[in-house]
């Protein structure tokens, strides 16, 4: 078991990850990703957010509601959604999309 953090927004849910320079979050679009990037301190985490803080395109407002998150983890680099829910954060579905098509 490792200690680990996850970065977490009230409104936009738990990090999940970036890909091209895209961030994503577990209730904007999880894009399938049923586990969240971890980081192995505080200030790695925060060294990773303020990159963000660097980038004009990224809605500046939302940094101040940032939270980083203690989470246990079996495997050192992601975080899967019990791990996350057992840390207190909120579930989320990878595939919403998918879900919702397969409800109809």
């Amino acid at each position: 078991m490792f200690s680990e953090f996850v970065i977490y927004h009230p409104t936009d849910g738990v990090y999940l990850g970036n890909c091209l320079g895209l961030g994503f979050w577990s209730n904007l679009d999880p894009v399938g990703q049923p586990a969240a990037a971890t980081f192995s301190s505080v200030q790695e985490a925060k060294a990773h957010i303020r990159a963000w803080e660097a980038n004009p395109d990224y809605p500046q407002q939302t940094l101040p509601d940032l939270k980083i998150v203690p989470v246990t983890v079996n495997e050192s680099g992601f975080a899967t959604i019990k791990e996350c829910v057992a840390a207190g954060l909120p579930p989320w579905t990878p595939n919403p999309r998918e879900e919702q098509a397969l409800a109809t």
